[in-house]
C-alpha cells in the first residue's frame, strides 16, 4: 500500500488537534484505497453512456 506524500500531507495539516488512532489508521486506509482506484486503468468491458442508456429504454 502506498500514499502520495501530497495527500498525506494535506491530510496532516487539515486533521484536528487530536485524533482517535482507530479513526487515523481508517482514514488513511480509506484515503489509500481512493488512490490505488484512481490508478487503475478503467475496465474495457462496461458499455459506453449512449448504449447504457439504449438498454435501459428497452427495460421500460
Amino acid at each position: 500500500m502506498q500514499l502520495s506524500k501530497e495527500n498525506l500531507q494535506h491530510f496532516i495539516n487539515n486533521m484536528p488537534e487530536k485524533i482517535d488512532v482507530l479513526e487515523l489508521f481508517d482514514k488513511l486506509l480509506l484515503m489509500v484505497r481512493i488512490e490505488q482506484s484512481n490508478r487503475q486503468k478503467p475496465v474495457d468491458n462496461y458499455p459506453i453512456e449512449d448504449e447504457a442508456d439504449k438498454e435501459i429504454d428497452l427495460w421500460g
